[in-house]
């Protein structure tokens, strides 16, 4: 389920997706994404390009704006937006001091940490577009 709310000039929409931990084991474990789609009001009810935001790392999910600063505003003008928080940050299913001990000893933390990298986060990134996109193509900004 969607949650939708109102910041002055845009409507936000909390989205959550489950993707697999090991993209080469799709039936294996899972985790979960959270991503804020951004769309300013005055074209919410548009059929938008997308855009995905990945914000730098490591470490941190994407920015919860406030109005419309900077290039986020910027990007509202053309774009729906999807504010995306990688696998591990933010409120996607983290991987942190409190996590990492539940999965055992420094060999099993390594080998989970391993599915943590950009390629997953690319193949993340690419199991959720047809989720958002239909399918369509998408501009990454990151």
């Amino acid at each position: 389920m969607s949650v939708s709310y109102r910041q002055p000039g845009v409507v936000l929409t909390d989205r959550r997706f489950t993707v697999p931990l090991d993209h080469a084991d799709p039936g294996g474990e899972t985790i979960e994404l959270y991503a804020r789609e951004a769309v300013a009001s005055d074209k919410a009810d548009q059929d938008l390009p997308w855009l995905v935001y990945l914000q730098g790392g490591p470490g941190f999910g994407a920015n919860r704006f406030i109005g419309r600063p900077a290039w986020f505003g910027r990007a509202l003008k053309d774009y729906r937006v999807l504010l995306l928080d990688q696998r591990g940050t933010g409120a996607s299913t983290p991987a942190n001091r409190q996590t990492l001990p539940l999965r055992g000893g420094p060999a099993e933390q390594a080998d989970y940490l391993a599915h943590f990298r950009a390629d997953a986060i690319v193949r993340d990134c690419e199991a959720i577009r047809p989720q958002v996109t239909g399918g369509a193509p998408w501009t990454v900004l990151g």
